[in-house]
């Protein structure tokens, strides 16, 4: 059970880095653009088109999975904090489900949108020129589906009481709930 937290954190980082590299793609295209535009009156063709079809669309599906696993979703726990223990647990292991049962359903809708788009080879008009974005419709149920597996896998872990083998690291995750 530990390695496969492990794989998922694995996982979870690699899509990090993809999310952070769409970042620094996303500022310097866009600074590229912007000199390009007011310096040279030569505006980069296609940049609002990549900008809000491939690098926005990645960083946030991808990042569902990262946020996941860093339990850094936005939770209120005025009221579950006042619970026992075991109460805690039994609502964990339900919001979990939830979780999954949701961006499951999310998933799987994506899948068909993103194959459907495949299939027909999606693009935007830009200009003169097509901008093919069939591409950028697999970020979410990618990201949709590593939520997933790490939502099933904390479940099966406070089902199991086995210990948790996803890294996260605890200062951040502070920070984050104070």
């Amino acid at each position: 059970m530990f390695q496969i937290g492990k794989g998922l954190s694995w996982l979870s980082g690699f899509a990090s880095v993809i999310g952070t590299i769409c970042i620094i793609l996303m500022m310097l295209h866009v600074t590229a653009d912007v000199t390009m535009r007011f310096l040279f009156n030569m505006p980069l063709p296609g940049t609002i088109t990549i900008v809000a079809h491939y690098y926005m669309i990645v960083v946030v599906f991808i990042g569902l999975g990262v946020a996941e696993r860093q339990s850094a979703h936005i939770s209120v726990e005025v009221v579950t904090d006042l619970l026992p223990k075991a109460a805690q647990g039994v609502i964990a292991v339900l919001a979990g489900l939830i979780t999954a049962g949701a961006f499951g359903l999310l998933m799987v809708r994506g899948w068909k949108e993103a194959m459907s788009k495949t299939a027909i080879g999606a693009s935007i008009e830009q200009g003169s020129d097509m901008i093919p974005v069939w591409q950028s419709y697999w970020a979410l149920p990618l990201g949709a589906g590593l939520m997933v597996m790490i939502a099933v896998y904390r479940v099966l872990v406070l089902l199991t009481g086995s210990e948790c083998g996803l890294s996260e690291n605890t200062d951040e995750l502070e920070t984050l709930h104070d």
